[in-house]
């Protein structure tokens, strides 16, 4: 073998290098580039055809499409917005949950699917997008717990309502006026007041046949000489149009002007306050109200009183009032009380609604309620979580869900339909007929102790109690137990219907209604001051508290003694099994000993 020069030095002549090792250097150069470019062509189809296998996860629309519908439920005024923070303040890890359980189906879908080994398998992807609204959600979801814990939901779950006028200060001073103006008021002559930014307070003891009006101006600027110039544009005007007096306010950027008006009682009035209190009291014509940013207080009317209420937040309040009243809109806490016409109110009402002597038929309707009756003589009072009412008249009729209702001394036809809640009615005589249909909660009645009446009962899943010996309770462990007949003499119907809860019978010594007491005069109130309603909202909130907790003690005390009663009767059938049995083997023991002493004397 021949020895070559060290290197560098040309390749050996002849294949496969050829005679021009240059050139044969630039075509290896350009194989193994060819073969980079093929190995970085099937890595980018490689890519590309795992990038074709994934599947985008149904996750984020159903994400989009639940968070619209609820913004757009708020915006339509379906749902109150503190109502839907408090719900996600309390619930928001139940958002998670559905998500997990979403892509779990969704895998177990694409497993089913790709059940051909053979076939390449595709993979869901979350999507970045996707993980950061679920990240913001969760933020948002600790953020709404904290401030339901630490008791601050209200600047939280009213919506952020700003106070304009705190902005107004922020932005400028505030310059304050006054102004007054007199006009004679022409008999059989309407009133009609319009007012962007401002309360407004009407009074009908006007008596010398004259309107009065009084104004305080609020402008917010950083000028005097601004301030002035918005003050005189702010002064409000007085036309007759047609058979009516108009006043009107000047909406101006920055200002507020609060009005206190009197005028003769006998002329029909007419408000529109856009951001502003009403307050409306002695009057004896037909009265319309309507409130968009504000809360509505009437009180000694004598004539009809129509209200509009636009706001969630706003109250109202109504006394003594002889002529129908009708309410519609959306509100917070309404307060109806001493009235002796007609009371009709439809709508959303987010907060409690009390009523109180009502002495004709109330309709009160909401997408979560639906009652009537024919007089109050007591109160009722309407909650987020309860329902109770004492000494009304029917026929009554409710249709409530996710309530305990609590019904004291009702007299007359009754009927309740609920659901995921107790029901408590207590009926005073006369006895009426009486139907009760609940779901998922405890039916518990009392009726006076010489009642006669006719009965059918229906439990599902749940015991029948009755302190009447005329209704006969079947034994054993039925599913679903059903039983009618009559008590004493019969008379009205008694048809009570639950599941997954018990029925409960019982006699009480129950007085009747007393006599209707004359309506007393229609005399104006005060209205209520902010710290004393609070103070009268949270107190009525931990009377129902304890009403609860009073309960749920009384049914944890009865489902341990049953549960003590079932357990001391096993451990007593378990006694007895076991002396039979030890008598037995006695017996036999017996019997074989005296065998065994017998087999001596046979042999």
């Amino acid at each position: 073998m021949g020895s070559y020069p060290p290197p560098p030095y040309p390749p050996p002549p002849g294949p496969p290098y050829g005679g021009d090792w240059k050139y044969q250097r630039r075509v290896l150069k350009e194989q193994a580039r060819a073969q980079r470019d093929v190995a970085r062509a099937q890595r980018d189809a490689y890519r590309y055809q795992v990038r074709s296998l994934r599947r985008s996860s149904i996750l984020g629309p159903l994400l989009l499409i639940s968070v619209g519908i609820l913004f757009l439920l708020v915006q339509t005024g379906r749902l109150a917005s503190h109502r839907l923070w408090d719900f996600y303040g309390r619930f928001w890890p139940i958002l998670f949950v559905g998500a997990g359980v979403i892509m779990l189906l969704e895998w177990a879908y694409d497993q089913y699917m790709q059940s051909d080994s053979t076939q390449p398998r595709y993979r869901r992807r979350l999507g970045g997008g996707v993980f950061t609204l679920l990240l913001i959600f969760g933020i948002s979801g600790i953020v709404f717990s904290e401030a339901r814990f630490h008791g601050n939901g209200d600047k939280w779950f009213y919506g952020w309502n700003f106070n304009q006028d705190n902005i107004d200060e922020f932005l400028g001073d505030k310059h304050e006026s006054d102004q007054t103006l007199s006009q004679a008021f022409p008999a059989s002559t309407g009133f009609t007041v319009d007012n962007p930014r401002g309360d407004i307070s009407i009074s009908g003891t006007s008596d010398d046949n004259q309107i009065h009006v009084s104004v305080h101006k609020e402008v917010y600027t950083r000028s005097d000489s601004d301030a002035d110039s918005k003050a005189q544009r702010l002064n409000p005007t007085l036309n007759k149009n047609g058979d009516s007096l108009v006043l009107s306010v000047p909406a101006i950027d920055g200002t507020r002007a609060d009005l206190i008006i009197t005028l003769p009682a006998s002329a029909p009035v007419t408000v529109s306050a856009n951001h502003g209190d009403v307050h409306v009291s002695g009057l004896k014509a037909p009265l319309q109200v309507t409130a968009n940013h504000g809360n509505i207080e009437v009180s000694a009317i004598s004539g009809p009183v129509d209200m509009h209420i636009n706001n969630s937040d706003s109250d109202i309040s109504a006394h003594s009032v002889n002529g129908p009243i009708q309410i519609q809109g959306r509100g917070h806490d309404t307060t109806l009380s001493d009235l002796t016409g007609p009371v009709a109110m439809s709508g959303d009402f987010f907060g409690t609604t009390h009523f109180e002597h009502i002495r004709s038929n109330i309709k009160f309707h909401t997408s979560r309620t639906d009652l009537q009756f024919a007089r109050l003589d007591g109160e009722i009072d309407i909650s987020h979580s309860d329902i109770t009412a004492s000494e009304a008249v029917g026929p009554l009729t409710l249709t409530a869900g996710n309530r305990n209702v609590t019904l004291d001394r009702v007299a007359g036809d009754v009927t309740v339909t609920n659901r995921n809640g107790s029901v408590d009615l207590t009926s005073a005589p006369p006895l009426g007929n009486v139907t009760v249909e609940n779901r998922n909660g405890s039916v518990n009645l009392s009726l006076p102790e010489q009642a006669n009446f006719a009965y059918q009962l229906d439990a599902t899943n749940g015991d029948i109690e009755s302190d009447f010996s005329e209704i006969k309770i079947p034994d054993g462990g039925l599913e679903k137990k059903t039983i009618s007949g009559t008590a004493g003499k019969g008379g009205p119907l008694l048809h009570i219907s639950t599941s997954q809860g018990d029925i409960s019978i019982k006699k009480a010594s129950i007085m009747p209604l007393p006599p209707l007491p004359p309506m007393p005069k229609i005399t104006a109130i005060p209205p209520i001051p902010p710290e004393a309603r609070q103070a009268v909202i949270e107190a009525q909130q931990e009377a129902r508290e304890a009403i609860r907790e009073g309960k749920q003690e009384a049914e944890e005390s009865k489902r341990e003694a049953r549960q003590e009663a079932d357990e001391a009767k096993r451990e007593a059938k378990q006694s007895a099994d076991e002396a039979k049995r030890e008598a037995k083997q006695a017996a036999d023991e017996a019997k074989r000993n005296a065998k065994d002493t017998n087999k001596p004397d046979q042999q």
